[in-house]
């Protein structure tokens, strides 16, 4: 609400320094009366057009927000025995939901392991777009270990997750902005447990 304020309060400034300087001008009484009342309609019509075109962005910015669809994006922990070999190992599990009542489209999901140095994206845990429905919430589980193992993660950086932080973000779009946020995670060795970064 400051913007248009201190938009009107300069043009009703510009507008009394024009009067200032128009009545040192030596005209008639007529015609300084006429010019002072159309300074002041046209200062007037200039401060309208100011806050109409404020309230319109406003509402703008209003309608583009009640258009974002509000996700939610979560780490969980468990832990489970593999089919094969019946060893106890730590799941992850990724929890999204849309927690609105739009529809999320083209909505993109990745997994990361970084640090200050390198980021490895953890593959085929998403389809490359989704469209996520109003109010629907969704997991995604694996075996920590063993998939980053089978899906491309060096076994050195298996051997020290605690040294990166598993980021999950999103991203989409709507009315031609980007939305995006992500949430990182720390490895905890000694439980085998993801704990917020």
């Amino acid at each position: 609400m400051k913007t248009p304020i201190i938009i009107s309060s300069l043009l009703v400034v510009l507008a009394a320094s024009f009067l200032i300087w128009i009545s040192g001008q030596g005209l008639e009484k007529k015609d300084l009366y006429s010019l002072f009342v159309s300074a002041f309609a046209t200062a007037g019509a200039f401060v309208s057009v100011v806050f109409v075109i404020y309230g319109y962005f406003i509402s703008l910015t209003a309608f583009k927000e009640s258009q974002k669809p509000r996700l939610l994006l979560q780490v969980h922990n468990d832990r489970a025995n593999l089919n094969n070999s019946g060893e106890n190992v730590h799941m992850t599990i990724i929890v999204y939901a849309n927690v609105s009542a739009i529809e999320c489209k083209g909505l993109q999901l990745y997994v990361r392991l970084v640090n200050e140095q390198e980021v490895f994206d953890v593959p085929r845990l998403f389809s490359s777009s989704i469209n996520l429905p109003a109010n629907d919430n969704r997991t995604r589980d694996f075996p920590t270990k063993r998939y980053l193992a089978d899906n491309g993660i060096d076994q050195h950086i298996i051997d020290n997750l605690q040294q990166y932080k598993l980021r999950v973000g999103y991203s989409y779009q709507v009315m031609n902005e980007t939305m995006e946020s992500y949430y990182d995670y720390a490895w905890a060795p000694d439980r085998e447990w993801w704990n917020i970064a």
